[in-house]
């Protein structure tokens, strides 16, 4: 004969408890932490700038590889936020190959007359820049029978001349070393960085969300008569032993059934809402074997 499992009684265990012989396990703490997403300002290498900066010095870059091409608030012609001659390379006509000179072409600085024309036709795919301040400029020579890359000498475009005299930015004597030397920014080597992470954050959760939190904990488990719940989670509780509800510490706090609940609370037996939830305690406890004496 097979004698029954006392322990899954629920009056004994009631009467255990209030003996002091049995205790319910202390919950643990819950944290309560959220992913958000934050905007940060960070400081980062500025290579971008610094690698370009230094491709200017040394070779003419298309104006089509720059991420910015604009004029400066002082009405020069910047790339990518660096102040630079623009001209263009491939040069069909007006070279003196033996001065190593053109008569045709000439380079620019500032938005002028000529500039403007060309952004208004769409031609300044046409054009180069570059940071060589020698105002010796690699060009192709395409006036000949094939094309081949020469070094020309260029002189500074006369409206352009003429609007940095106006300016006040016209060098005296000129020369292109003088004018960066005096007009070109440092390139800084840290930019700062707006960006976006994820990250973890402490909030103050609403009863809703601890009592969720802490029946996770227990498995959906009534931790005083051991019915599970977990198909009717409505009818598992959060217990304030102390009775105030605002008092969510860990220590303070239980998860019963609605049946157990009503042990602590007698208003409840009354309710018609726990009457329902404490029927199918009622019959979870006899589908998982948990016996009661009265039954």
């Amino acid at each position: 004969m097979k004698l029954p499992d006392y322990l899954k009684c629920v009056e004994i265990q009631e009467l255990l408890i209030k003996m002091g012989v049995k205790e319910i396990p202390e919950l643990k703490p819950a944290t309560f932490t959220r992913e958000v997403v934050e905007t940060r300002v960070v400081e980062v290498e500025n290579d971008l700038q610094l690698n370009f900066g230094r491709r200017l010095e040394r070779e003419s870059v298309p104006m089509s590889e720059a991420d910015s091409v604009k004029v400066g608030a002082d009405g020069t012609i910047e790339v990518n936020g660096i102040k630079a001659c623009a001209y263009i390379k491939k040069q069909r006509r007006g070279i003196d190959h033996r001065r190593k000179t053109s008569i045709s072409y000439r380079y620019h600085l500032c938005n002028c007359k000529t500039i403007d024309e060309k952004i208004a036709r769409g031609h300044l795919y046409k054009y180069v820049s570059t940071t060589r301040s020698d105002g010796i400029f690699p060009v192709i020579d395409l006036s000949g029978d094939r094309a081949r890359e020469i070094e020309l000498r260029l002189e500074l475009c006369s409206n352009c001349r003429e609007l940095l005299l106006q300016r006040g930015m016209l060098t005296t004597p000129y020369s292109l070393k003088e004018f960066f030397r005096r007009f070109q920014p440092e390139i800084p080597k840290t930019i700062r960085k707006t960006e976006q992470v994820v990250v973890e954050e402490m909030y103050a959760p609403d009863h809703d969300e601890i009592a969720k939190r802490y029946k996770e904990q227990v498995g959906y488990v009534c931790q005083l008569c051991s019915v599970d719940c977990s198909s009717h989670k409505q009818c598992l509780h959060l217990h304030h032993k102390d009775g105030n509800g605002q008092n969510n510490l860990a220590a303070n706090l239980h998860v019963l059934c609605t049946d157990c609940h009503t042990l602590e609370h007698p208003h409840m037996v009354n309710n018609p809402h726990f009457k329902q939830q404490r029927q199918i305690i009622t019959r979870l406890r006899r589908d998982q074997g948990i016996t009661e004496l009265n039954s």
